[in-house]
Parts: C-alpha cells; sequence; structure tokens
C-alpha cells in the first residue's frame, strides 16, 4: 500500500461534501436559510484551503502532479474502457472535473455572497440569483460526474477509491 491523500486533503474533501450536500439540499428553504449560508461559507473555506494545499502539498495532492490537460483527458477517456490506464493519483479526466470543482465552487460561493448580502446592492438581486443558481448545477452535475467516474474506475480497476479517500491508501500497483 502507498499513502496516497494526507489527513488533511481527506477531510477537506469530506467536510466539503457534507457542506456541498447542506447547501445544495436546504437551497430551497427559507427556514434553513442560514444553514445553507453557513454551509455555504465553510464550502468556500474548504475550497480557499483545498486551493492553497495543491500549491503547498506534497505528492498526489499537488496541482502539478495532476496538471489540467484536456488532450491528455481527451485520449485517457477514449481508452478507457478498452486500456483502463490505472493512476495512483488523479487521473487526467478526473484531473479537469477536479479543476472545474474547485473554480465552479469558487464561483457558487462568491455569488451565494453577492446574493445575500443584496441589501448592499443598488440594484435588485433577482437577476443575480440565476448567476448564483446556475454554477451551483452546474457544481452538482459535476459532482455527479466525480461520482460516477469513482464507481467506473473502482470497477474497472478492482480496487475501492472511496476507501483510499478513507483510508488515504492505494495499492502501489
Amino acid at each position: 500500500m502507498i499513502k496516497v491523500w494526507s489527513l488533511f486533503v481527506r477531510l477537506s474533501h469530506w467536510l466539503l461534501v457534507a457542506a456541498f450536500f447542506t447547501a445544495f439540499s436546504l437551497r430551497d428553504s427559507e427556514w434553513y436559510r442560514q444553514i445553507h449560508v453557513f454551509a455555504g461559507y465553510t464550502a468556500g473555506l474548504i475550497l480557499i484551503a483545498r486551493i492553497v494545499w495543491g500549491f503547498i502539498g506534497t505528492g498526489y495532492e499537488r496541482f502539478s502532479a495532476f496538471p489540467f490537460d484536456i488532450p491528455a483527458a481527451i485520449n485517457f477517456v477514449k481508452t478507457f474502457f478498452s486500456h483502463p490506464k490505472r493512476y495512483i493519483g488523479h487521473n487526467p479526466a478526473g484531473s479537469l472535473v477536479i479543476y472545474s470543482m474547485l473554480g465552479i465552487g469558487l464561483v457558487t460561493v462568491v455569488t451565494g455572497i453577492i446574493v445575500y448580502n443584496d441589501a448592499y446592492l443598488p440594484f435588485s438581486s433577482d437577476t443575480l440569483e440565476y448567476f448564483h443558481e446556475y454554477p451551483a448545477w452546474a457544481w452538482a452535475a459535476l459532482v455527479a460526474m466525480h461520482i460516477s467516474g469513482v464507481v467506473v474506475e473502482s470497477w474497472l480497476h478492482k480496487e475501492n477509491l472511496i476507501a483510499a479517500m478513507i483510508t488515504g491508501k492505494k495499492k502501489a500497483h
């Protein structure tokens, strides 16, 4: 077994899952609006911390270990079912989804902050709500892609990637 994910990355991953799920599931509730807002701020802090960690962390957690490479991602997807190459860290397609989730997540949080603090805007925030909702739904779609990729890759490689995100360890070969 090889250590892949630090305690920080694993905790931030699962806390982000909880924050996103909480905020998204309470998105239409006026009754639980404060919980939605708290979960959104929490998600924002986790995203910022993970981005910083992508530059200062070690090994497979660094952004340099999983570059944003569109041609490599396309090639990976083309050969995924015929010749599924195994990666210890993120595969090229997973890398694009991770970067997209980080970016769309930040857009969702920032637009949420603007909508929540609309009293300070010189215009109505009704239109801005769409600029918060659309990225939130895009983030949800990326989460679904991420989960689907984890499940399919776990099945193809006969490896429990969810367990790896709990223990931090994967098989070396």
